[in-house]
């Protein structure tokens, strides 16, 4: 099949030839199983052709043989055909007897048909490798060994006779007594095959000498000479092989060829050794001359191990030197393919030199197209398939292609060696994979008697085998003249629709010529005008048909070799043509038409010409401009992250002659987009690829006239400025399609890339504030799960950035836990958010009681609180990590790649522990965290000049209130309660000491004691009783003091009172101590007044 679908696409060819095999081949089919198809050949009986093909597993009707073998003749047929086996040999198993010894042979499994070759007209060669011998002298035997065997079949008789040089009579001692030396019996003789040109057999016998190998030479008329004895032993004259050598399992003669390679006329064998230098292979060239022994001449060596360097061989003068060359196969060559090596499979070619010497390295490699396709397994010569004088080679890779199908691959001669790539790419024509397809190959002989060799291909995985067959090669010339060659607009010879219009003739010519051609050859002719503009854009069109393209029938007659076509075209007007500068090409390509039949077109299948329109630049018809640019950016940085634009004012100016098809060449840098041009000269622009670079191009006129000059300015859009190194670079010049002087200079301007973040973090507490005690609350001095702690604080912070450039920062959190060793805030889990990593220098410090799905109670976490730490009345503590008797856990965080506008937040959760704060009933708490943050670098490749960084805090207040709406009692109700009572106890005090003085007047006025002197002085002794109502006003004191202090133990120790209401018991102390001061002041009161009244002496009372 083409090469053209497969080796362009493998290769990346923009040329592909199709030389010269048909893509129908002919099958012929053997039996299911038989391996048809394993060896094959081209063969001649009187004057007709044949497809000899060997079939090494088939059944045949020898008596008690089990797959013996058969060849099979096959008539050549265009529609293919059944095929007869040939009678080789239609006896069974043989036994022999002759001086006391017993031969015997064994062909069940022999494989005849392993190898075939036509030795002439009249003989057929097949081999059976595994062809099975033994010898018995009485309880002695030699062993039943493969020795193998040939047979040579006179298809004028139909009598064969037997090649079978390894046959022996010695016993299994006699080899043991002389150490196994010239030990042929696993020689497997027939293996491989070639004859030479002169008619003697080549055969290879890799298992001989315990698998070392061999080669046997012998000519067809010895072993012809041979067959008038009956002996199963017979003695062949003119024998040569080579000799035993001290290495064992090399495989010599496991392919073989021959060909003229010592510089004389007697042709030299070539033997493959692909086990040799430790698998490594080497191809030994052996001197034809050599007589009884053969002499080693030259050695090929393997440049790999285990690539079966040898498996195939083919000798042949590729370059047409009148020297013979060789070419080796290794079809598990290993390629290194991206680092890598994959077994590819190869083809080595040595070309001889003069004096019959070849170079230690090989003149040219080919190498496989699939991965394990054993490119190499076989070769063959094929002639010369396209009659340029080259011998062409087929190389067989009965695994290659898309479905392991098998492919044959096509290789031209020419004077360098083969053609680099495949002209010609076989696939197997089998719907399933892995037949085996291309494994044997035969070529070099015309089946189809058209005067061009065919090829012959097996697939014995399928039993089948195919003729390709060659097509006839015609070699084509084609040329194209213009007349004239420049076209003036102003000089119009021909009419167009009445209109003058400048034309031109096209006058087209046909060569061709080939090896038995057919008498008529058709020619479908295309041409196009102005083939390099596209359909609407063509500057020319044809006369006839105002159309840019026509085809054309030529028909060539094979004596006068040529044809001859004319066209006229003409040039469109000046309104519809942009270009006129750039030159109008005129193609033309032919190929055959569908009436030739088994024909390749093959040679020059293309002309092209070209002409120009005379343009208004002087006698020369030669502009030459002079175009200068200059450009600067209106802003000389960008910022990374800032959606902006980078403005390009620019200025273009010509001051020679006219520019054609003048345009702006912006090369942009990469992720950057044109938007728009404004300014004085507002620019048509488009962004597009050019050879994988991005560019603006913008129109600047057709023709930029002399002295012209352009202003404008251009917008891009720059992104992925996070990968720029330092700046951007646009660079502009202006180009024309004049051939002189066709650009202006070049200007490359460089905007700088700056790097710039604006941070804020802010923080805040859930909740705000806590208020003491919580109702229903049973705080625990050993909580069993995070309920039992106390309610949840948490404290978020968030990190946001205003950009523009995204920016990598670390974020720190200083939380309180403790205070003086005593759990405040009980921090459960570690710092979390989406999109942050958080950790903690210390992990235990996070839920260390384990209470998160906690199902036991933890031991005590804290000791009572001493009485002097509650000694400060109402007192705010303020705990933050700044103070030495807090303890803190931190908290540091990973921010990657915060882009703009995007926030980082954090989230701390904790529990309150309320059973410490139950120890300091009415102690208030300040809770502080604070966080701090530092930007490590920004997410691009350029960096600020100073980093930013920040702080905040958080808190949460603790507060207690009295229970049950409780209040605090104002101060101002304190100091009224005071001033009450001290106001009461003055004035009874001031009561007492009146109503003495009054109380004793009276008595005095009203029982005339005033001039009786004695009775004034018991009044006055009674007088100073009167210092015992001091007793009166000292009792009103104790109890005035006595409700004060109870005022005081409520007020500000309601824990020791016990009472529950501060401010109705504050009442009730006031109530109580003024009705005790009344009522104690109203008892001595009188008491007094009745012991006055009676006489008695308050003291004795």
């Amino acid at each position: 099949m083409c090469a053209l679908r497969y080796v362009c696409a493998l290769l990346c060819l923009s040329v592909c030839v199709c030389l010269n095999l048909l893509d129908e081949a002919v099958m012929f089919s053997g039996q299911t199983g038989s391996l048809f198809g394993f060896s094959l050949d081209f063969h001649t009986i009187n004057n007709k052709s044949f497809v000899v093909i060997g079939a090494p597993n088939a059944n045949t009707s020898q008596s008690r043989i089990i797959q013996g073998g058969g060849v099979f003749l096959c008539p050549w047929s265009p529609g293919g055909g059944p095929c007869d086996i040939i009678d080789f040999d239609m006896k069974g198993d043989e036994d022999f007897s002759s001086s006391g010894l017993l031969f015997h042979t064994f062909k069940s499994r022999q494989w005849f048909g392993a190898s075939v070759r036509s030795v002439s007209n009249t003989h057929l060669l097949a081999c059976a490798p595994l062809f099975h011998w033994n010898v018995q002298r009485g309880g002695a035997e030699s062993g039943k060994t493969p020795v193998g065997n040939c047979l040579l079949l006179d298809q004028t008789t139909g009598s064969s006779t037997f090649f079978s040089p390894c046959r022996g009579i010695m016993m299994e001692d006699d080899y043991k007594l002389m150490k196994n030396r010239n030990d042929q019996r696993y020689c497997e003789v027939g293996f491989s095959v070639d004859i030479t040109k002169g008619g003697r057999l080549v055969l290879g016998a890799p298992g001989s000498f315990f698998f070392q190998g061999q080669v046997f030479t012998v000519d067809v008329s010895d072993i012809i000479d041979s067959g008038r004895s009956k002996d199963p032993i017979q003695y062949v004259g003119g024998i040569s092989q080579s000799d035993e050598r001290g290495d064992y399992d090399l495989y010599c003669g496991y392919s073989v060829a021959s060909g003229l390679l010592t510089g004389d006329s007697t042709p030299d064998y070539v033997v493959g050794v692909p086990n040799d230098r430790n698998t490594a292979g080497t191809v030994k060239i052996y001197d034809g001359r050599s007589v009884g022994t053969l002499r080693l001449y030259h050695t090929f060596l393997g440049a790999q191990v285990a690539s079966y360097f040898g498996h195939s061989l083919a000798v042949v003068d590729i370059n047409s030197d009148g020297l013979d060359d060789v070419l080796i196969g290794a079809p598990l060559y290993m390629d290194r393919v991206m680092e890598q090596l994959q077994e590819r499979g190869q083809v080595v070619v040595y070309l001889q030199r003069k004096h019959t010497s070849f170079s230690s390295q090989p003149d040219q490699s080919l190498i496989g197209f699939s991965l394990y396709g054993r490119f190499g397994s076989a070769l063959t010569v094929l002639g010369d398939l396209d009659m340029d004088s080259y011998q062409d080679v087929a190389v067989g890779a009965p695994w290659s292609g898309d479905r392991e199908q098998g492919q044959v691959f096509i290789y031209l001669g020419n004077s360098n060696g083969l053609s680099v790539t495949p002209s010609q790419v076989i696939d197997s024509p089998l719907p399933s994979s892995r037949m085996a397809f291309g494994f044997t190959l035969r070529g070099g002989a015309d089946i189809d008697d058209n005067g061009y060799p065919d090829l012959l291909v097996g697939a014995w995985a399928a039993d089948r085998a195919f003729v390709y067959r060659s097509q006839a090669v015609i070699r084509s010339r084609v040329s194209l003249c213009l007349l004239p060659d420049f076209l003036n607009p102003d000089i119009k010879l021909c009419h167009q629709e009445n209109t003058p219009v400048s034309c031109f003739h096209i006058q087209m010519c046909v060569y061709v010529s080939g090896h038995r051609i057919p008498q008529e050859t058709a020619l479908k002719l295309e041409l196009h005008l102005d083939k390099m503009k596209q359909p609407m854009a063509r500057r020319t069109l044809l006369l006839s048909t105002n159309q840019a393209q026509d085809t054309m029938i030529l028909r060539v007659q094979r004596e006068v070799g040529m044809a001859c076509v004319n066209q006229t075209a003409y040039l469109r007007s000046e309104e519809e043509i942009r270009d006129k500068l750039s030159p109008i090409f005129i193609t033309t390509n032919i190929s055959l038409f569908n009436t030739t039949q088994h024909a390749l077109l093959h040679g020059q299948t293309h002309a092209a010409a070209q002409t120009r329109i005379v343009l208004d630049c002087g006698d020369d018809n030669i502009c030459v401009p002079d175009l200068k640019l200059s450009a600067e950016a209106v802003s000389d940085s960008v910022l990374v992250g800032e959606d902006q634009s980078v403005v390009l004012s620019l200025s273009a100016e010509n001051d020679g002659e006219g520019a054609y098809e003048t345009e702006l060449v912006v090369r942009i840098p990469e992720h950057t987009h044109f938007q728009s041009s404004r300014g004085v000269n507002r620019l048509v622009c488009v962004q597009r690829k050019d050879n994988q670079t991005v560019i603006v191009t913008c129109d600047l006129g057709n023709p930029m006239k002399p002295r012209q000059t352009l202003r404008s300015d251009l917008l891009f859009s720059v992104g992925r400025l996070e990968e720029v190194e330092s700046h951007v670079t646009f660079v502009l010049r202006i180009r024309s399609k004049n051939s002189v002087n066709p650009c202006s200079n070049e200007v490359s301007v460089k905007v700088q890339v700056k790097a710039e973040a604006t941070l804020e973090i802010r923080g805040g507490s859930s909740p705000p504030d806590i208020v003491l005690p919580l109702p229903d609350w049973q705080p625990a001095m050993n909580p069993g799960s995070l309920g039992a702690v106390g309610p949840l604080v948490e404290h978020v912070y968030e990190l946001r950035n205003y950009g523009p450039s995204g920016v990598n920062a670390r974020l720190m959190v200083d939380f309180p836990s403790t205070w003086r060793h005593h759990y405040l805030l009980y921090i459960f889990t570690n710092a979390s958010e989406e999109s942050l990593s958080c950790r903690t220098l210390n992990a235990s410090q996070i839920d260390p009681f384990k209470l998160v799905n906690a199902s036991s109670s933890v031991s005590a976490v804290s000791a009572l609180i001493q009485q002097g730490e509650t000694d400060s009345h109402r007192q705010t503590v303020h705990v933050n990590c700044s103070n030495s008797e807090a303890g803190c856990v931190r908290f540091v965080c990973d921010v990657t790649a915060l882009g703009r506008g995007f926030s980082a937040v954090v989230r701390i959760s904790a529990r309150l522990w309320t059973y410490t704060l139950t120890k300091t009933p009415y102690l208030n708490y300040e809770l502080i965290s604070s966080a701090y943050y530092d930007v490590i670098n920004t997410s691009s490749k350029v960096q600020p000049g100073l980093l930013p960084s920040g702080h905040t805090q958080t808190q949460i207040s603790v507060l207690w209130r009295p229970p049950d709406g409780e209040e605090d009692v104002p101060i101002g109700y304190i100091v009224l309660s005071i001033m009450s009572g001290l106001l009461v106890l003055s004035l009874i005090c001031f009561v007492f000491w009146k109503l003495f003085s009054i109380v004793i007047l009276s008595c005095i006025v009203n029982e005339g004691y005033v001039n009786r002197p004695v009775e004034v002085e018991e009044y006055c002794i009674f007088n100073r009783n009167q210092n015992a109502c001091n007793y009166a006003i000292a009792m009103a004191t104790v109890c005035f003091l006595c409700s004060a202090a109870f005022l005081a133990l409520d007020v500000y120790f309601p824990q020791i009172s016990g009472v529950k209401n501060r401010k109705k018991a504050v009442m009730a102390d006031i109530g109580v101590s003024g009705v005790t001061c009344v009522l104690c002041s109203s008892l001595v009161c009188g008491l007094v007044c009745w012991v006055l009244l009676s006489g008695q002496s308050v003291a004795s009372f």
